[in-house]
This record gives C-alpha cells, structure tokens and sequence, in this order.
C-alpha cells in the first residue's frame, strides 16, 4: 500500500488518515484496495479544505493538523463546538500546557481501564503528563473536524464577560459538558472552569 503524502516517514500507523464515509465496495475487493480509496478520499478532502498550506495558515503539518482534528473529533458532539475545542488546543500548545483530555488517555486502552490509573500512567497518549500533541491521531477525522482544526474560532473579546478583570490575553483555555446533549461551556480561568465542572456535577452530566 502507497502511503499518504500527509504521512511523516517515521509514522507507520495508518490512524488519522483514512477519511470516514460511506464506500461502495465490491465483493472481490481486498481490504487493502479499500484502504487505499479512504487514503485517497482523505487527500482530495485536505485539498479541498486547505489542509495542504496548514504551515501557512495554523503554523502546523498537515499530520499535526489531523491529529488535531482527530481531538476535535471524539471530543466534540455538536458542530457549535468544535472551532472552540480547537481554539482551547492551539493556546494549550502556544502557552506549552498540557491538553489534559480525556480522549487522548482512553484511545487504545481497553474499555473496562479505570480512569485514574489511565491518567497516573505515563504513556506517549497522556496529555495530562505530556505535553504538547499526541505522536499519532487518535480517530479517524471527517470534513467537519478538518476544518475546525484549520480553523479555530477566535478567543473571546476583551468586552467578553468571561474576559472581566482577566489580565490580557484573554483566551479559552477550559471545556466541560454542559448539557445532555454533548455541548460544552468553555472557560478562560481556572476559576471560571471550576465552576462549570461544578454546574455539570450538580446536572448529572459528570460523576
């Protein structure tokens, strides 16, 4: 299998870029020529959304971008958020914090691992110990989640409630569930986060 122009050569997984849609596939296809067609469709996607120039416009690889997207992808379950999502991971890496998500820990472990545990371990897809992005995508990203990553929203503006007597740059840096519907209310203190967690808590919405 060729490999794809987005794919660093010292990254043999094929995570990330194989774009998720429906395929119509014959009876004597190989899995291996299926491959091949999600490969090729993630390509024309990224060329489509721009993901080609990303060192121009976001500063990153096409990979990183993805892996980014991949992020965006498994934490985000309405549209509304995910420029957010990116926003909070882009001034994360700026500032060098870690991105502390829960998503990043979870892929590959199995589905019984205990959360703490997960989270005490030091492995290259803790995000609450390392910083900075994990080595590889951790989902399959589709169009949606490709053009929040090349795309973060905007912090919020100084006039910006969230922004009062926050010293500058007032930027997101905090998300949390806010509704049974998987939206987030997003944050840009400490102080601020403590308190969504706590509204969540109170909803139901965390344990």
């Amino acid at each position: 299998m060729s490999r794809s122009v987005y794919q660093p050569e010292s990254v043999t997984t094929l995570e990330g870029l194989l774009f998720p849609d429906t395929y119509l596939v014959s009876g004597d296809e190989t899995a291996t020529q299926v491959a091949q067609q999600m490969l090729k469709l993630m390509e024309r996607v990224g060329r489509q959304e721009g993901l080609d120039d990303s060192l121009i416009s976001v500063g990153l690889t096409p990979y990183e971008v993805l892996t980014i997207a991949s992020i965006i992808e498994r934490e985000a379950k309405v549209d509304a958020d995910r420029a957010k999502i990116a926003r909070v991971i882009y001034n994360r890496l700026e500032i060098k914090m870690p991105l502390q998500i829960d998503a990043t820990l979870l892929y590959n472990a199995p589905a019984d691992a205990d959360f703490a545990t997960l989270k005490a371990t030091d492995t290259p897809y803790n995000s609450y110990i390392n910083k900075g992005l994990p080595p590889t995508p951790i989902a399959n990203p589709g169009r949606a989640s490709i053009i929040a990553a090349l795309n973060p929203a905007p912090n919020p503006a100084g006039t910006d409630p969230l922004c009062a007597n926050v010293p500058k740059p007032c930027r997101y840096l905090y998300y949390v569930l806010s509704d049974k519907e998987g939206g987030h209310a997003f944050a840009v203190t400490l102080d601020q986060h403590e308190a969504n967690v706590e509204t969540a808590r109170q909803a139901g919405l965390l344990p």
